[in-house]
């Protein structure tokens, strides 16, 4: 039975998506919600291909923000997905860089992340203007704590054809995002078949979970 795989982005983990998975039973969606170690790209790569590659024809990828260049690499090559989806999210070619996009379009988030514990940990005073600027504080408080740091290893970019160049696609670009700034987002939205733009920040996961769920479902 086809199926939603959701994969998530850095500092983040499969619980960001409760929202959209709640949405999704009320719908009947089936799902899958990955949980990326986080101990470099080609980690995250192989245990978002095992959820994909075992969805089933028919089913629907989404990824978010870092994500996004999870999903191109490790959908590549599987038969029968419907689509892919990436929610301000990158969306890379071969060779492009993930830093280079960053930095071009001059992402705040370059300033508010640091080394710990052998991986890269974004600043959590910084975090409710990057990522939650729609969210209260309450919500804020609560997810904070449960970020956690990225093993740095290997480049975030696909090293073969990305899986966008053979499957359909649709780019969500988020308009008022603090950290993946917009413009860059058009930029690599240019490949998808589909564009929609929504005025949220970075993190519509947790204030427009049924949007989300609809628009997924819409595909299967």
């Amino acid at each position: 039975m086809a199926k939603v795989v959701l994969v998530h982005g850095a500092w983040h983990g499969a619980w960001c998506w409760d929202g959209v998975v709640a949405q999704l039973d009320q719908l009947g969606v089936p799902y899958e919600a990955v949980q990326l170690p986080h101990t470099g790209f080609a980690d995250d790569v192989a245990a978002a291909r095992a959820a994909i590659a075992s969805a089933g024809d028919g089913s629907v990828v989404i990824g978010h923000s870092y994500g996004g260049a999870v999903i191109s690499e490790a959908a590549s090559g599987i038969d029968g997905l419907n689509r892919l989806v990436y929610l301000a999210a990158f969306m890379l070619d071969v060779d492009d860089d993930q830093g280079a996009v960053m930095v071009n379009h001059q992402s705040p988030i370059l300033a508010c992340v640091g080394p710990v514990d052998g991986g890269v940990a974004v600043d959590p005073a910084k975090a409710h203007e990057l990522f939650y600027a729609d969210s209260d504080e309450q919500v804020v408080a609560d997810v904070i704590p449960r970020l956690r740091p990225m093993g740095v290893g290997g480049g975030a970019g696909p090293a073969s054809e990305p899986a966008w160049k053979t499957v359909p696609s649709t780019y969500i670009i988020c308009t008022e995002d603090g950290a993946l700034p917009p413009s860059a987002q058009r930029e690599m939205a240019a490949h998808a078949d589909a564009v929609v733009e929504w005025p949220t920040d970075h993190s519509p996961f947790l204030t427009r979970p049924r949007d989300i769920a609809e628009l997924l479902a819409s595909y299967l």
